[in-house]
């Protein structure tokens, strides 16, 4: 364990409700396909995807720590599309590739939800939709432009709510409530270390190679190429950076990005309290700021709830 990133509630419970042995760390130098860096959702799927198009390509992933211990498992565990990007996408890319990702990504959230079946993954998904709320007069009507865009498509994956199911559906009734807001029906809740560790074990049944408590301490680009770590060294016809904001260490990725954290409580149970102002459901709730407010139950009866950007601070 890194003692620099204690473990998230969501991997603890992830890892009483699905024990499994660490995978040793890599202590000798060995041949690869493919080498992976990073053991989170972006590393684990594209193992997955890999093994899946080529059985017999010889993939090994690298993790710093246990799989999903980064963001990957500590984050909101709200399974989103892209269609209230589809302003921003249509812009950076054109109407008819907007069209096509905002349209992929909510396949994706159906692909992810039968992956779960087929695997007997119990990450606690519940597909109850996505409040995109007003907590301010300033953020009422954010979503109309997009809204329009959208229709022009004759489609309609997200509509304006009445005021009085705003209220009862989002547990502000009887109290300060949200001042608007619109739904999303595609969008899921889920237990996202769950789903991770889920992905880990489908991952290992699949021939992957997993190296945990093995980070990266450095990367020849070369052909091959060599990940290096404390103690071995991969040889790889390819490698792949799965690292997230890890990536920045990087001059070429640092220049690209701008990380921004993320700070999330989750409270013990308290299902008499949610259920007594109508948080009854696995519904997504956020605001408009531009470093969002969110909040959602999980299936014990939990609430959580964060804040994007840490209070507005960016991370260097």
């Amino acid at each position: 364990m890194d003692e620099r990133y204690p473990r998230s509630f969501w991997l603890d419970e992830a890892l009483a409700a699905e024990p499994a042995e660490p995978c040793p760390e890599l202590k000798t130098d060995r041949r690869a396909d493919v080498c992976i860096v990073g053991g989170g959702y972006t590393g684990l799927w594209t193992a997955l995807q890999l093994k899946a198009s080529e059985p017999s390509l010889d993939v090994v992933l690298i993790e710093r720590d246990l799989c999903t211990s980064g963001a990957s498992g500590r984050n909101a565990g709200v399974l989103m599309t892209w269609w209230s990007k589809f302003l921003s996408l249509r812009e950076l890319c054109g109407e008819s590739e907007a069209l096509r990702l905002a349209q992929a990504s909510d396949d994706a959230v159906s692909s992810v939800i039968q992956f779960c079946a087929d695997h007997d993954i119990d990450a606690h998904i519940r597909q109850d939709g996505w409040l995109w709320a007003a907590a301010n007069q300033a953020q009422v009507g954010l979503w109309n432009e997009t809204i329009e865009a959208i229709g022009q498509h004759g489609l309609a994956p997200i509509v304006e709510w009445p005021r009085e199911e705003l209220s009862a559906r989002s547990g502000t009734s009887g109290q300060a409530p949200h001042v608007g807001g619109a739904f999303e029906r595609t969008c899921a809740t889920v237990q996202p270390a769950l789903l991770g560790r889920g992905l880990r074990r489908v991952a290992l049944e699949r021939g992957v190679t997993i190296y945990e408590n093995t980070p990266l301490t450095s990367l020849a680009f070369a052909n091959p190429a060599v990940v290096e770590t404390p103690n071995s060294k991969v040889t790889a016809d390819k490698v792949i950076v799965a690292m997230n904001a890890w990536a920045t260490r990087w001059a070429a990725v640092r220049k690209a990005v701008v990380v921004v954290s993320g700070d999330i409580i989750v409270t013990p149970p308290i299902g008499d309290r949610l259920e007594a102002i109508g948080l009854t459901d696995g519904l997504a709730v956020t605001d408009g700021r531009a470093l969002i407010e969110y909040y959602r139950t999980t299936r014990d009866g939990r609430l959580a709830f964060g804040k994007g950007g840490m209070s507005g601070n960016l991370c260097y």
